[in-house]
């Protein structure tokens, strides 16, 4: 507990390996998502490594799906690293957070998007500082604010996550995607490490091959879900995945060869595609982007099983996990068997961003 406390007090130095592939990223990278699997897994010390390393020539942008960079959770009340930015950085944020910022700044813009904290405004920092970050919580309104930061001149964007949230590391949003877990999640390490690795293969789900078939999805892209046969492609005309598990019944048979579904993929739907479909037949089912999957370990291990195997229609690129041992619960996971129980089940570069933890 000693030491959890004497942490929490200071934002520690990043080791070596983290700094690599974190300036690795920022090289490649015009945008990038940083989401985590819990709180206090590491989340804004990451995102305040990032800046931190940051060339002084490159103009960073910043917003956040969720509220970040206040000095207390607000739920569990709980010390959190501030977030630190230096001058010109511009910044996409609601009106309530922009009043508890200490920078210095220039309002560029203000939005039409409204927020429980107030509008989302674009300003540029005119001096260093802390800031406080809230931008807003739909996908749409968050590519448009991503645009704005480009158009007011930011070089790298980088999008906080907030708890659970997963769609704003979505390839319409970022370039690449962070991922952050740790021993807050649960005290069972391996329990941290499944439940981490099942959200990192539904995140980095492969593309779907068949260019035809992508390109008349991407032609069609307002059809709810789309069944392509041996010789025929038939849309199913709905509105909610509930109207869509109930009619799919009628449109799997033994010449089905995929489907296509836009928005949410239901544990329900999955269930019912198992349920009705020939078992030796193998069906591909594609969906937008990895943060589209909804459903659990074992109903995409009973997916594989029924030979139904989930694809994408747009990659999310994702190399980097990052992983924090301690827990503000008051217990630690030993670093090294930790970090080798995720190398072992994640095909990621794995970093502990905390140096001598």
């Amino acid at each position: 507990m000693e030491k959890l406390l004497q942490w929490s007090q200071k934002v520690l130095s990043v080791n070596k390996e983290a700094t690599q592939a974190m300036l690795n990223l920022i090289r490649s990278c015009g945008s990038i998502a940083i989401i985590g699997m819990d709180k206090n897994v590491g989340k804004t010390t990451v995102l305040n490594h990032i800046i931190s390393k940051t060339e002084d020539s490159k103009i960073l942008g910043l917003t956040s799906i969720g509220r970040d960079g206040e000095s207390q959770d607000r739920v569990t009340k709980t010390y959190k690293p501030q977030i630190y930015v230096r001058k010109n950085t511009i910044i996409g944020t609601s009106r309530q957070c922009l009043e508890q910022s200490d920078i210095t700044k220039e309002i560029l813009e203000t939005t039409d998007m409204n927020t429980p904290m107030g509008k989302i405004i674009i300003i540029r920092a005119l001096s260093d500082g802390f800031v406080e970050i809230a931008g807003p919580s739909v996908t749409e309104q968050m590519k448009i604010i991503v645009k704005k930061l480009k158009k007011w001149g930011a070089d790298l964007i980088l999008v906080d996550g907030a708890i659970s949230r997963m769609t704003q590391c979505s390839p319409s949003i970022v370039d690449e995607a962070i991922l952050c877990t740790g021993a807050s999640l649960s005290k069972n390490m391996i329990e941290v490490t499944k439940k981490t690795s099942h959200v990192v293969k539904m995140l980095t789900l492969s593309k779907f091959k068949d260019v035809n078939v992508l390109d008349y999805i991407r032609k069609n892209e307002d059809k709810r879900a789309l069944f392509f046969y041996e010789n025929k492609i038939l849309n199913l005309d709905c509105k909610t995945a509930l109207e869509l598990s109930e009619k799919i019944q009628d449109y799997i048979d033994d010449d089905l060869k995929a489907i296509s579904i836009k928005g949410v993929l239901s544990e329900n739907l999955c269930k019912k595609i198992v349920s009705i479909k020939n078992t030796k037949k193998t069906i591909d089912l594609i969906i937008e982007d990895g943060t589209k999957s909804f459903i659990s370990e074992e109903i995409f291990e009973q997916l594989s099983r029924n030979n139904v195997q989930l694809y994408v229609k747009d990659e999310i690129a994702m190399n980097l996990l990052c992983y924090n041992p301690y827990s503000y619960d008051g217990y630690l996971f030993d670093n090294n068997e930790f970090k080798m129980l995720l190398e072992k089940e994640i095909p990621l570069k794995i970093v502990n961003v905390l140096e001598g933890a």
